[in-house]
Parts: structure tokens; C-alpha cells; sequence
């Protein structure tokens, strides 16, 4: 699929098996590769990921410092939908001197675990 200007690719990240958004990206990337192991593994790189406010970043910090997994959502413009639980692999801080805040975040899902829905 070729990149369209004004295209709505949203990556949402959630507090596992909860509504709680913890961030929502800017610019992402999904990758999908094959592991030594032949395990699929899909991989998410937020790469200015907005984090909503002060008690879900002590949450997502809390999360990644813990090793707990986050639930993400994944709009895509063809309209599919994919749904996963995923474990942070890096949480990043971008601190730029004009502007906003934001957060790199990587995440790593097994393709078994990562569901269309529609």
C-alpha cells in the first residue's frame, strides 16, 4: 500500500485488559519478522508517541520498569484493525527545547497474539 498524504494510522497504547490510554502515537512503524525460533514476531516502534497525561506516563513507566504487557490497537487506513498484548522493549524520552514532550516506545508482540478485529 503506498503512503497517502492525510492517511489516519492510529497506534494506540493501553493499560493491559483495561480503558486506561496510556499514549498514542505520532509516527510509528510495524514491522513483522521471523525469528531464529520460525516464531513470527511483529514488531511497533512509536517513534514520537504522545503520552496523555502525568498518571499514565507512572503507569507506562511502572509497566515497562515491571515487565508487565500493554494492550495496543492498531487502526490502519485499509480499515484493519489489529489488537495485541505487548511487552514495552524501550521507553525513551525525546525532550525537545520548543516542543512538546515526547516518548519513543518500542513494543513486541507474537503474531499469534496479535488479532485483526473489526
Amino acid at each position: 500500500m503506498a503512503k497517502r498524504p492525510g492517511t489516519k494510522c492510529k497506534v494506540y497504547v493501553y493499560k493491559a485488559e483495561t480503558n486506561m490510554v496510556l499514549a498514542a502515537q505520532r509516527n510509528a512503524t510495524l514491522s513483522h519478522s521471523l525469528e531464529s525460533t520460525d516464531t513470527d514476531v511483529f514488531s511497533i516502534v512509536c517513534n514520537k508517541a504522545f503520552v496523555t497525561d502525568d498518571e499514565a506516563y507512572a503507569t507506562l513507566r511502572e509497566e515497562y520498569v515491571q515487565g508487565n504487557n500493554v494492550d495496543v490497537y492498531i487502526d490502519l487506513p485499509s480499515g484493519e484493525k489489529h489488537f495485541g498484548n505487548c511487552t514495552i522493549t524501550t521507553f525513551d524520552n525525546d525532550i525537545p527545547y520548543a516542543e512538546l514532550s515526547t516518548w519513543s516506545i518500542s513494543l513486541q508482540v507474537l503474531s499469534i497474539q496479535l488479532v485483526v478485529v473489526k
